[in-house]
Formats: C-alpha cells, structure tokens, sequence
C-alpha cells in the first residue's frame, strides 16, 4: 500500500513538472495574416484542371521591407503553383504577426 501511495505521488509530480514545462506562447495566433492571405488568394481564377478540389501547403517568410517570399508550395500543378507564387510573393503584409524572417506554412483549398 506504500508503495502505490508513493508511485501515486511520483506520478503526480511528474504530471505536474511537465505541464509547467510548456510554454504559453508556444501557439501563436495569426488569425490577421490568414484572413489577408485569404483575401489575397480569393481572386483566383476559374481553372479548367481541376477534376477535383485540391489543397496546397504553401510555406511562406517575411522579408525586411515586410513582403511574403513563396518559399515553395506541394502542388504538382503548375497552373496552381504558378497562380500562388505569382499571387504572393513580394506583396507587402499588412499584419505585423510575422516577425522579418520568420515562416508560416499554410494551407489553401481550391475547389473545382
């Protein structure tokens, strides 16, 4: 009976010790920069290929003058992948959540 009383209390500590570990600024918000991202991809055309809707993960950076640099997407359409670098890169970001130099990998849905 001790011994469960005691690895009870190890167990708690324990639990306790790694839940104080985390950091609460370790998921930072960037609800400003989707919805402008959003808005700057909101425009695209109308594109016959697509047999189906397609998601893209699109890996961004900011850079000194604050403006997105496409670091690549995961598309094998080059029409899309075309339209989003075309699209994106060196337009200026007007939400100052990205610090210069940092990333965001996102996610875009195009639907058919």
């Amino acid at each position: 009976m001790k011994k469960l009383f005691l690895s009870v209390i190890v167990a708690l500590f324990m639990s306790t010790a790694f839940a104080a570990n985390k950091s609460p600024n370790t998921a930072k918000n960037f609800d400003e920069t989707y919805r402008e991202l959003t808005r700057m991809l909101n425009t695209y055309p109308n594109f016959g290929g697509l047999d189906q809707d397609v998601v893209v993960k699109v890996k961004i950076a900011i850079n000194e003058k604050h403006e997105i640099v496409v670091m690549s997407t995961n598309t094998t359409n080059e029409e899309l992948n075309y339209y989003i670098k075309n699209t994106l890169n060196y337009q200026k970001l007007l939400a100052d959540e990205l610090e210069v130099g940092k990333g965001l990998v996102f996610l875009v849905k195009f639907t058919k």
